[in-house]
C-alpha cells in the first residue's frame, strides 16, 4: 500500500522542508522522516485498531498544519519579492516594520507544529509500528508510437 494519502503528504512536507534552515524546521522534518517509515504499517494496520486512526488522523492534521505555515512564509517571501522590485518607499517601510511580527508569529507556528509532533510521534510508539523501508522505483519513460 505504497500509494497512501498520508505517506505522500509526509513525502511532500519532507520535499519543503528541505529548503529551509531553521533548527525547528529541520527537527520536524527528522521526525516527518521517522514517522514516514512506520505510516505503511500504520496503515496496513489501521482497520483493527481504532487508536492507531486516530493516531494517523492527529498526524494528518498536523501535517495540514505545517503546510499551511509552509504557504504563509512562500507567500510572505513572495510578497517581499514584489515590494522591493515594485513597491513605493511608504509601501516598503510599512513592510519593514511587519516583517518581525510575521517572523514571530511564524516561529511561534512552527514551534507548537514541532511540539504537537513530537507528541503525537511519543505516543505512537505504544503502537509496535514497524519501520518499513520503502523504495521508490523510477520507470522508464514510455511512449505510444515506434520510432523506426
Amino acid at each position: 500500500m505504497a500509494d497512501s494519502f498520508l505517506f505522500d503528504i509526509a513525502d511532500s512536507l519532507l520535499e519543503k522542508l528541505a529548503s529551509y534552515a531553521h533548527e525547528d524546521l529541520q527537527g520536524i522534518k527528522d521526525t516527518l522522516s521517522i514517522v514516514k517509515c512506520v505510516l505503511l504499517d500504520a496503515e496496513d494496520k489501521k482497520e483493527r485498531n481504532h487508536g492507531l486512526r486516530e493516531w494517523l488522523k492527529q498526524i494528518q492534521d498536523i501535517c495540514y498544519n505545517a503546510e499551511d505555515v509552509f504557504d504563509d512564509v512562500e507567500c510572505q517571501n513572495s510578497r517581499n519579492q514584489l515590494v522591493q522590485a515594485s513597491g513605493s518607499k511608504r509601501m516598503k517601510v510599512g513592510h519593514f516594520f511587519s516583517l518581525p511580527f510575521f517572523r514571530l508569529r511564524i516561529a511561534h507556528r512552527i514551534k507548537d507544529v514541532r511540539d504537537r509532533l513530537d507528541k503525537v510521534v511519543a505516543d505512537g510508539n505504544k503502537f509496535g509500528l514497524e519501520r518499513m523501508d520503502f523504495v521508490v522505483e523510477k520507470r522508464e519513460m514510455t511512449y505510444s508510437h515506434v520510432v523506426l
